[in-house]
């Protein structure tokens, strides 16, 4: 307004009263030019006093500019967050605000008014006073003799008809001033240089390779660097995605391929020719484009998808582009379908429904380059579960940048850069960055952190990283209780030295049981055939049960007869017992039944391992026996002990129950014949505590296992899918575990590219009711263990679950090319044969042991 009224109403008046006055000045000059000059000595002063009261004028303007904006943007605020005034009771508080804006304005104001009326009052008493004068000098006798009375009359006459345009030309200063100051800021965006375009290249379609060589940059010549010496480079074809903590400089790198800004040092290459060979129009022609914030016009919907130099799309392109970026559906509710105008900034859409219209304006672009900024922040599950199918249909072929802060929308990238305070810190893949427990993985780790106080997360920084801290849905006091002890122990707390008492007896009475049995005080029953034993020195799962299924397959081979004993921990019943793939997991406990579902040997359970020993040998025909579990039943004589111990997590603090996992002290492995350590090292583990600070003597062969995933198994219809199969498929997934160590199994599932739900139960927690593991909205999918799935499979209502629905991931055990070696030396070293009879049915025995027997039987 102030500046229509400076370019309008203003001019106006300075034209007309500006003329008036000059016409009137030469008048009177043409009648006496003397006593016209005399009359003009008062234009200094008034002059004088014109450039004083526009200088107050300018600067008063701009205060009220200030406050009125004060003004404006709190009424602002208050309105478009009445809900949060309401709710919060802020009414009083937005009250002041508005009322000091207000004030502030409104003085502001009188000021200027003030200003106004007296420079105008001031300057009217001046030219009074020389009105006064000339009437007086005319009067006097000799000055205006040469004058007729008309000329006198006539001269008089201008000089009173002056005061007007003079009093309205102080006036209009005023407002000339107030709209001056208004377009300053207009004045200043128009000041700006234009956007450099000196380049002459214009191609139709580029391959799509961008490089960042050695760059830099910064917001302001003073300011720090937002960009630190870049190298970077993304091939065709390839989905490169950028994460990082707020400020990290991920959307400016982005910012930079389409010239919005320009590199302070270094450059940037567009299938290795500088951005700046390119015309500005033709390089982002090439470039599709979906920022966090979206903008959309007060235009139909159809003419927002098909904006700008798409606007010759036809009518059936919008609606494939809409399509495949999901929105179809709800386009199809609108009132007038593609012709519905979506309103100011598309304000009459949800928020993921505007998401999916600039997905889909960028689909109907299909540029070479397509740069996602955060373009599934604004969606549910569902949608972005099928966005994420949409985006990765249009990302095929083309180069892709995706920002994102929810590392689940990132995971499937061909590569992933890790950025921190404008530098690069890391790249790999989602599996690589995982594994390494880096920066990456410290990000992982935090997106899923449960509430923990922040102490608690602190002092837990030296465990590794994991995709998903599990959430315990059963016994939460039991669950709770277990997770705080046990990362107390893998971090050492300071309170576990009130442990150190109860620990000191522990030890006094495992070494006294022990010495009792090594002296010949106390006898261990010996077997009349050979006994391995697997054992653990930590409590918790180590994956022993994998590995005794690895072993059964080895001494098959060598021409063994093998058969498991267990203890059967989690069964209701005593034993001892035979367990087959098909008895119930409640009776027996879940580790007997899938080790009888696996292995196809002989197993039987017991808690007096002799006594299942004794009931085995009595009822088959084996020849070698692998007690599961038995390192610490000293009642039973062994051969071979073999000891499994979790690499990731090690030995913890090295202390024994209940002020550390151990139990028996870690000096127990100088006495073992075998050391397999499952998985990698992990990050946080502190070098004098590792296995490897062991002093174990030479003898001792330690040997390196992994568990590869290898199928996932519907439990409903028996179907199996590849793991790249199944990630395509269902990219998201509700991960159940009943493990002792669950983060191993969600961390398998992260890797594989899935994003993980993670939920974990107490280890053996016997399910009894399918419903509480499937989520509220019964459409997800829902991922279990192997151990998991014998208690699953055979819960009342499987055969009514959706299929597809409940799926199990069946592992492979791989171990370093030398385990077999150190089996067989170990075994002719103790002078352990395997039986001449038993030659003839190794084909046989290997037939039965093909992965999930069992649980597939449940489907026949």
């Amino acid at each position: 307004g102030q500046l229509r009224d400076t370019g309008t109403d203003a001019l106006k008046t300075v034209l007309q009263d500006g003329g008036k006055v000059l016409i009137y000045l030469g008048s009177m000059l043409w009648i006496s030019w003397k006593l016209t000059l005399i009359f003009a000595a008062v234009a200094p002063v008034v002059g004088l006093i014109v450039v004083q009261a526009s200088r107050r004028f300018r600067r008063l303007s701009r205060r009220i500019q200030s406050s009125m904006g004060d003004v404006t943007h709190v009424t602002a605020e208050t309105v478009t967050g009445y809900r949060v005034v309401r709710i919060f009771g802020g009414e009083a508080y937005e009250r002041e605000r508005f009322e000091a804006a207000s004030a502030t304005n409104q003085q502001q104001n009188l000021r200027m008014v003030a200003t106004k009326v007296t420079s105008t009052h001031v300057i009217q008493v001046f030219v009074a006073a020389a009105l006064a004068l000339l009437v007086f000098l005319l009067l006097k006798p000799g000055l205006a003799d040469d004058l007729s009375t008309g000329q006198v009359v006539a001269l008089l006459g201008l000089a009173a008809m002056l005061a007007r345009p003079i009093r309205k030309l102080t006036e209009v200063n005023a407002r000339l001033q107030r709209g001056l100051a208004a377009a300053e800021d207009i004045f200043a965006q128009l000041d700006q240089p234009p956007e450099a375009d000196t380049g002459t290249l214009d191609t139709a379609r580029i391959a799509g390779r961008i490089e960042f060589r050695g760059v830099s940059f910064a917001y302001s010549a003073q300011g720090p660097r937002v960009l630190d010496d870049i190298n970077l480079v993304i091939e065709p074809g390839q989905t490169v995605a950028l994460v990082g903590r707020s400020g990290s400089g991920k959307s400016t790198l982005a910012s930079l391929i389409p010239r919005f800004y320009e590199p302070g040092s270094g450059s940037v290459l567009l299938d290795g020719v500088p951005l700046s060979h390119y015309r500005l129009a033709a390089l982002r022609r090439q470039i599709g484009l979906v920022n966090q914030q979206v903008t959309l016009f007060n235009d139909t919907l159809a003419r927002n998808v098909a904006y700008g130099a798409l606007g010759t799309a036809s009518p059936a392109a919008v609606t494939e582009a809409l399509q495949r970026a999901h929105a179809d559906s709800f386009v199809r509710d609108l009132p007038q379908g593609l012709e519905t105008v979506v309103g100011d900034d598309g304000v009459l859409l949800s928020g993921g429904q505007r998401q999916r219209i600039a997905i889909a304006r960028a689909l109907l672009k299909d540029a070479p380059i397509l740069i996602l900024d955060e373009a599934t922040s604004a969606l549910d599950n569902e949608s972005e579960r099928h966005i994420q199918a949409a985006l990765e249909e249009v990302m095929r072929g083309r180069t892709t940048l995706v920002i994102a802060h929810r590392l689940s929308t990132v995971e499937r990238a061909d590569r992933i850069v890790v950025m921190a305070e404008g530098r690069i810190v890391e790249t790999g893949t989602h599996a690589e960055l995982l594994a390494r427990g880096g920066a990456y993985a410290a990000l992982y780790e935090a997106q899923f952190a449960d509430s923990a106080p922040a102490a608690d997360r602190d002092s837990e920084s030296r465990l590794p990283a994991k995709p998903a801290r599990p959430v315990t849905r059963s016994s939460p006091f039991r669950g709770i209780l277990e997770q705080r002890l046990v990362a107390a122990w893998y971090r050492d707390a300071w309170w576990l030295y009130l442990l150190r008492p109860l620990e000191f007896l522990f030890r006094m009475f495992v070494r006294r049981r022990r010495a009792r049995v090594m002296s010949g005080q106390r006898s261990a029953w010996r077997a009349p055939c050979p006994v391995i034993i697997v054992g653990n020195l930590a409590v918790g799962g180590t994956g022993k049960t994998p590995l005794v299924i690895w072993l059964v397959e080895a001494l098959r081979a060598l021409g063994h007869r093998p058969g498991i004993v267990s203890r059967g921990y989690g069964g209701r019943l005593s034993g001892p017992l035979a367990v087959t793939p098909g008895s119930d997991p409640h009776d027996v406990g879940d580790e007997p039944v899938l080790l009888a579902e696996r292995s196809g040997v002989p197993v039987w359970v017991g808690a007096d391992r002799v006594a299942a020993v004794q009931a085995l040998l009595a009822a088959t025909d084996c020849s070698i026996v692998i007690a599961d579990d038995g390192l610490q039943h000293l009642p039973l004589g062994r051969d071979i002990e073999l000891v499994v111990i979790d690499a990731e997590r090690g030995l913890g603090n090295r202390r024994c129950l209940p002020a550390g996992p151990l139990r028996e002290p870690a000096t127990r492995l100088e006495s073992v014949d075998w050391v397999v350590m499952n998985g990698e090292p992990g990050a946080g583990e502190a070098p004098d505590r590792s296995v490897a600070a062991l002093a174990l003597p030479s003898a001792v062969p330690v040997s390196k296992m992994s568990l590869v995933p290898a199928v996932f198994i519907d439990l409903v219809t028996g179907a199996r899918l590849a793991p790249a199969d199944f990630r395509l498929r269902y990219p998201l997934v509700q991960a159940v575990a009943a493990i002792g160590h669950p983060e191993r199994f969600f961390r398998t599932l992260a890797a594989l590219g899935l994003s993980v739900d993670a939920v974990a139960y107490p280890d053996h927690y016997p399910f009894a009711d399918l419903a509480e593991l499937l989520p509220a909205d019964g459409r997800a999918v829902v991922v279990f263990t192997e151990k998991d799935a014998v208690k699953i499979a055979r819960l009342a209502g499987l055969r009514q679950a959706r299929a597809g629905q409940l799926w199990c991931l069946v592992t492979a055990v791989e171990l370093d090319p030398a385990a077999r070696a150190v089996l067989e030396n170990l075994l002719t070293r103790r002078g352990i044969r395997a039986p001449a009879a038993a030659v003839g049915r190794i084909g046989s025995a290997q037939q039965k042991s093909s992965p999930n027997e069992g649980i597939e039987a449940h489907h026949s």
